[in-house]
């Protein structure tokens, strides 16, 4: 049992978990999606509209891409330093689709999946500097095709266009949370102990 708590699977689980249920609940839909102007009245909506989906095909499809990300780069992530990028991402890739692109009709994980693999790559970058940089190169070239490409409708999403300022925000919260997260909350706590 302690081997399945040493790889990143719980997070990318109970996520998986989240994202079907709310695709089976229009409700809980409603309650989570972005409304345009209450942003800072309904807080969770920051978190929540990247746990809506289009469709069940589209939040199985992140569903599985969090695990793929979770299984690529488990030596970079414990469950919950998996769950923290996620938050800051999350946060990057709402505040840039609103803030930034003016954009706030938007669901999905996609931008925190981007913010996962920014947070790996920069990680990477660290300890084997060429690897880094490729990936951080293959995350460059995917954000810049979504940009690209933005406002082109995709046929497997209905008709919506790729989120491409969330993707972008996203990655922004990926990157921040190198440093933010660069120490453990045990870490903190010590470092807290001995100042007094």
């Amino acid at each position: 049992m302690d081997r399945v708590f040493k790889y990143p699977v719980i997070t990318p689980l109970l996520v998986l978990c989240v994202l079907l249920l709310v695709a089976y609940s229009p409700a809980a839909q409603d309650a989570l999606v972005l409304i345009e102007g209450e942003l800072w009245s309904q807080i969770w909506r920051l978190f929540g509209t990247h746990l809506v989906h289009i469709h069940l095909a589209h939040a199985i499809y992140n569903g599985l891409g969090l695990f793929l990300l979770a299984a690529v780069f488990h030596t970079q992530f414990t469950n919950r330093l998996l769950f923290n990028v996620m938050l800051l991402s999350a946060l990057g890739g709402t505040l840039v689709s609103v803030y930034l692109g003016g954009e706030s009709n938007f669901v999905g994980l996609s931008g925190v999946l981007h913010g996962v693999y920014a947070y790996a790559a920069l990680r990477i970058v660290q300890t084997e500097r060429t690897k880094g940089t490729i990936l951080l190169a293959l995350l460059v070239l995917k954000l810049s095709y979504d940009f690209v490409t933005a406002g082109s409708q995709l046929a497997w999403l209905d008709g919506a266009a790729v989120a491409h300022w969330c993707h972008f925000g996203g990655a922004i919260g990926g990157a921040l949370a190198v440093p933010v997260l660069r120490k453990t909350s045990l870490e903190l706590l010590r470092g807290a102990d001995e100042q007094h």
